[in-house]
């Protein structure tokens, strides 16, 4: 055999050996989201009948709340991971419809939990303090990966908070709603509790002073 030939073919078995490999490993990514976001949205499933059980049985006001805390705490925990697994699948660049699907089922379900966290505020007394960092995802945006490592060391000095992140361009409409509510028109663009949205950088102490005033306990 022509040994160029034969070299270009063996070329072509190795690369597709590779995008195989590739799928297979970015198939089990998938699956791993997948069974994440899952997870997370049976327990806002869980939050729904818990908050219906409110309605319909509740002998008082406040007999549900111990278990929407600790729902509440599940929720945040596990969507956190999945944040972090969500960023990890994006730096690997294969991306497709599956996770486009995946990330919109993760965007409900965390807005379904900022929401809440109001009115468990209202409803059982919840001291948690939210932080919304908006940010764009049709953009780059090197301000708003520089404010994201700003709110990493916000999150260690500081307790009773808790820290959201949406894409204000988002086309899904709680995203959109969120992001209309505090008329966010740029990024990055901070909102602390149901307050004024802060646009542009903003510091570490300047962010660790407001907090303090709305309940969290800081360094």
């Amino acid at each position: 055999m022509n040994p160029f030939l034969k070299a270009g073919m063996l070329t072509i078995t190795v690369v597709v050996l590779a995008f195989v490999l590739m799928s297979q490993v970015d198939n089990a990514r998938a699956r791993e989201l997948e069974k994440g976001v899952d997870n997370v949205l049976s327990e806002a499933q869980a939050e729904a009948v818990l908050r219906e059980y409110t309605r319909v049985m509740a002998r008082t006001t406040q007999e549900q709340c111990p278990y929407l805390l600790s729902l509440r705490q599940k929720q945040l925990d596990k969507t956190y991971a999945l944040a972090l697994r969500l960023q990890d699948y994006e730096r690997s660049n294969v991306l497709n419809d599956e996770y486009e699907q995946l990330k919109v089922s993760y965007f409900l379900g965390l807005s379904s939990m900022y929401i809440s966290g109001f009115e468990l505020h209202n409803s059982c007394g919840i001291s948690e303090v939210p932080l919304v960092l908006f940010y764009s995802e049709k953009n780059t945006c090197q301000e708003c990966v520089a404010q994201d490592i700003v709110l990493s060391s916000v999150a260690k000095r500081c307790s009773g908070m808790r820290i959201y992140a949406f894409p204000y361009d988002s086309t899904l409409e709680p995203v959109q709603i969120i992001s209309d509510r505090y008329e966010i028109s740029s990024v990055p663009s901070i909102v602390i509790g149901d307050g004024t949205a802060q646009k542009g950088m903003q510091g570490e102490d300047e962010l660790v002073s407001q907090l303090r005033l709305r309940g969290a306990s800081c360094t």
